[in-house]
């Protein structure tokens, strides 16, 4: 009787970490929570997360950029 328990105590554990893995696989690893919104430099063209942008205003418009070098580099060239 023992043995019996353990074996389907197992296969229950075997089963939920195939269901965790599967199901987190088709979300690429995520969790709801983690997706970020995208945006472009507008300096160089790349895509980046939009919580790692410096950012500027200008003419109504927000402007988004990968470090400090590019938005200046940015406003000397578009003065």
């Amino acid at each position: 009787m023992g043995r019996l328990v353990l074996n389907l105590f197992l296969i229950a554990l075997l089963f939920g970490l195939i269901f965790w893995v599967v199901r987190g696989y088709g979300r690429g690893g995520r969790r709801d929570g983690d997706a970020q919104d995208l945006v472009r430099d507008a300096l160089t063209g790349v895509y980046f997360p939009k919580s790692e942008a410096v950012s500027i205003v200008r003419g109504g418009e927000t402007l988004y950029f990968l470090n400090h070098d590019n938005r200046d580099q940015f406003l000397r060239a578009n003065r």
